[in-house]
């Protein structure tokens, strides 16, 4: 919205979700981001937490602001109506599947932006699947709306390069991508007021292995036991892609010493620049050049480091101060870590 704003796009009207979030108050979204800032400090977790009002951009600007519990009301679509507009653009979605006559209302067509390279990783929590799944390469996609979530014709994309050892968290991931779809906006509407038509589709191919639908995220406690049988980089990129907001959540289960911990953080690095050498197929602690703890065998090619912990608890009243646990590992170094 903001990018279509500074290019002077004829807004119509933007569209919220009518609920009673209390962060859409403007003193309390304030006195919020002052609290959240103070306890990141104190519980020493990063403070990725989105906190801009795309609501108060809105009215900042003097744009007509409409609000509905659900785009499929009779009341919206009288509204859409109303308003007549060329085009519809979702900035990311809506938590409702579109019905027909809405997305199909525009003379112009309905397009949405969407977190991912199409056809792959169609549905929600993408960021977060896309870091589980440890992809190299991620990117945004514009593409026109239709009776099924991110399957309609792809209309233009852009990637952007992770890497092979990247620690981009799901919420980093979020808004890189959100950036590059609107710097990829404003031109494709201008193509398409030119047109005056549907654009035809952009032909693309990606890793079919992840063209399927992916489901919400969900923090159930058995789906967070780290599983130390797996590769190393399949371990990391899974705690990676739990990075929550706030330390008062759920994370990734771990023991150490018959403590339950939540594991945090952690860093992927290949083990063959390290002068590390270390015998049998188990895990073993091992010091790393910058002093920290971390995690590898003989056959693996990753080290893990291990960044920070936190003591293991089901309350969201989680008081446990996330901590480096290198002190605490050191007189473990060099034997096998069991897990337990």
């Amino acid at each position: 919205m903001k990018r279509l704003v500074e290019e002077q796009f004829n807004i119509v009207g933007v569209l919220f979700h009518d609920d009673d979030d209390p962060l859409r108050d403007d003193l309390y979204r304030e006195t919020y981001t002052q609290d959240y800032f103070k306890l990141s400090a104190q519980y020493g977790f990063e403070p990725l937490k989105t906190l801009e009002s795309e609501e108060a951009f809105a009215k900042a600007n003097g744009l007509n602001c409409l609000y509905f519990k659900s785009i499929k009301s009779d009341a919206f679509y009288n509204a859409l109506q109303a308003l007549h507009p060329d085009i519809i653009v979702l900035g990311g979605g809506w938590h409702e599947l579109l019905p027909k006559r809405v997305y199909s209302y525009p003379r112009l067509g309905c397009i949405n932006t969407h977190p991912s390279l199409l056809p792959e990783f169609r549905g929600t929590s993408i960021t977060r699947w896309q870091i589980k799944y440890g992809v190299r390469q991620s990117g945004s996609s514009i593409h026109y709306v239709n009776s099924m979530f991110d399957t309609g014709a792809v209309l233009a994309q852009k990637k952007i390069v992770l890497g092979d050892y990247h620690n981009v968290t799901p919420q980093e991931l979020f808004h890189k991508l959100g950036a590059l779809g609107a710097s990829m906006m404003p031109e494709l509407l201008r193509r398409i007021d030119e047109a005056q038509a549907i654009l035809p589709m952009l032909s693309v191919s990606h890793n079919e292995a992840y063209y399927s639908y992916f489901k919400k995220w969900t923090w159930n406690e058995d789906q967070l036991i780290v599983d130390w049988t797996r590769p190393l980089r399949n371990i990391h990129y899974f705690i990676l892609s739990c990075t929550q907001e706030d330390y008062k959540y759920l994370g990734p289960i771990f023991y150490i010493n018959k403590t339950k911990y939540f594991i945090r953080k952690t860093k992927l690095h290949p083990k063959d620049t390290m002068p590390i050498k270390v015998k049998g197929s188990g895990l073993v602690y091992v010091e790393l050049p910058n002093g920290n703890v971390g995690l590898t065998s003989a056959v693996s090619k990753d080290v893990l480091e291990l960044v920070q912990i936190q003591v293991y608890t089901n309350s969201l009243t989680n008081k446990y101060i996330a901590f480096n646990p290198k002190e605490m590992l050191n007189p473990l170094l060099n034997t096998p870590f069991t897990n337990e």
